[in-house]
Order: structure tokens, then C-alpha cells, then sequence
């Protein structure tokens, strides 16, 4: 295949590795979303004096971490449906089907898994605020709430920018995962236009590597910059 074909053959593939661009930034922006959100509840539990909040977090932290994501979203996929099928038989008129699909199953399944990573770099983050600060705090007359909004965090995210961005980026690429499930996203796409062009799918391995360059480069950039924001405001 020459130059001008291989050409030719993005142009015609182009349109669709764009939706399925589209689709891996919502795939992205959501579940990372929800993971920080999960993560930051599984710090300040692991962080807790009880251990029936201490416990259960760095369970589920080490079977996350320990375990590997396609097995994670093959049960999150197939016990959800039956759980929903299940449920859907008991309360027909909750519908609860049509919540049975990838993009459920996509999005739970790298939130869960994110979620225990990023509660580590929140751990690590609030430990490297100095312990003598919190105690000064609340010899202030602060309370532990005001403590951790007002002290401990906002000196401990300038840390925590940059393995949050890598995990970010990491998140870009594992997101290809959902399309063992039939999730409709850039890999899924690339797999598609592979299998009907499979006498020379270069151009297309190209195309789908320029589009991850084009969401991570820009995606590392801007937190770099607000990173320096932070630390300049600190």
C-alpha cells in the first residue's frame, strides 16, 4: 500500500476514530472522576483510628491492587447483569436491564480499580504534611475537619498532581480494556477498521497512536502548569 492509500484509508477511518475518541474521554473524565471521589473516602478511612473503617479499606485496597483489571470488569460485567437480572425479577418495573452494558460495566470497572490507586496517593500526600503542623492546628483551636481543609490539604495536592495525571494518562490507555465487553471506544474502533483492512493496517496503529499522543501530551502539559500555580500560590 502506497502513500496516497494509506492516506486515503485514514481519511476514511478518521471520522470513526474520533467517536471513539469522544467516547474514551467520557470512558476517562467519569470514571477518574469517581475514582478520586472513592479514593479520597478510602484514604481518610485507612487513616482512621477504628478499624472497622481501617480494615475494609486496605482489603479492598490490596485485592484492587493485587488483582487484574480484565478479570475485575469480566465479574463486574457478568455479576452485574445478574444481579440486575435478579433484582429486574422481583421489580419488573424498574427496568433494571437496560443498565446492563458496557458503558455501566466500563466505567464501574475503572473506577473501582483507579479508586485503590488513588487512595494511596492520597495517603502518601496528607502524610507528607508535616504531623507537627496538625498539631499546632488544633492547639489553635481548629478541629479536625477545619485541620485537614485548611492545613493538610491544600499543601498536600501540589504532591499530588503529578501521580494523579499519570494515573490519569495510565487510565487513557486501560481504558481499552471495555472493549473486551464490546465497549465502543478508540481501541475498539482501531480493532474494527483492523479486521476489514488487515492487508496493511499501519496507517491505522499510526492514526490511533497520534489520537492517545493528542489526549495524553496535552492532559500532562496543563497539569504541569496548574501544578506550578499551586506551588507558586503556597
Amino acid at each position: 500500500m502506497d502513500l496516497a492509500q494509506s492516506m486515503n484509508l485514514i481519511q476514511q477511518a478518521l471520522p470513526d476514530f474520533l467517536d471513539g475518541t469522544k467516547n474514551t474521554i467520557i470512558y476517562c473524565v467519569t470514571s477518574f472522576t469517581l475514582a478520586l471521589i472513592a479514593g479520597l473516602i478510602l484514604a481518610l478511612m485507612c487513616s482512621s483510628h477504628f478499624v472497622w473503617l481501617r480494615a475494609p479499606a486496605r482489603i479492598y485496597i490490596e485485592v484492587i491492587r493485587s488483582t487484574p483489571i480484565i478479570a475485575q470488569i469480566f465479574l463486574i460485567y457478568y455479576g452485574l447483569s445478574a444481579i440486575l437480572y435478579d433484582i429486574g425479577l422481583n421489580f419488573p418495573a424498574l427496568n433494571l436491564a437496560q443498565y446492563d452494558n458496557a458503558w455501566v460495566a466500563g466505567i464501574a470497572s475503572l473506577s473501582i480499580n483507579y479508586a485503590a490507586y488513588e487512595a494511596e496517593v492520597f495517603r502518601a500526600g496528607f502524610l507528607s504534611v508535616e504531623h507537627g503542623q496538625t498539631e499546632a492546628a488544633l492547639s489553635l483551636g481548629l478541629t479536625s475537619g477545619q485541620n485537614f481543609f485548611r492545613i493538610v490539604l491544600p499543601q498536600a495536592i501540589p504532591l499530588m498532581i503529578p501521580p494523579f495525571v499519570n494515573d490519569l494518562i495510565y487510565m487513557l490507555k486501560d481504558s481499552a480494556i471495555v472493549s473486551v465487553i464490546a465497549g465502543i471506544e478508540l481501541t475498539s474502533k482501531l480493532d474494527f477498521w483492523r479486521s476489514h483492512n488487515g492487508s496493511n493496517p499501519i496507517p491505522l496503529f499510526v492514526l490511533a497512536m497520534a489520537l492517545y499522543l493528542a489526549l495524553s501530551l496535552p492532559t500532562s502539559y496543563v497539569a504541569r502548569w496548574y501544578e506550578q500555580k499551586l506551588r507558586a500560590a503556597l
